[in-house]
């Protein structure tokens, strides 16, 4: 299951590996609006076509599931 976060296409996707060079944040050091914007990928609901200013492509959330943004 993934949808997009690029610049025209909007995705999140779980993973059950993280490169180890990958940028890996809790979802409690996230941002409010970051915060929001997974919770509602993760509850299935549009996500916003803007990405919060501290989700960057790469970016691993930790969340119920590791989380990678691309």
């Amino acid at each position: 299951m993934s949808q997009s976060v690029a610049p025209l296409e909007r995705s999140l996707s779980r993973v059950d590996r993280v490169h180890p060079s990958a940028r890996v944040r809790h979802f409690d050091q996230l941002s409010e609006s970051a915060q929001e914007y997974v919770i509602a990928w993760a509850s299935d609901d549009a996500v916003p076509n803007v990405l919060p200013e501290d989700l960057r492509a790469d970016d691993v959330v930790v969340f119920t599931d590791y989380l990678h943004v691309a």
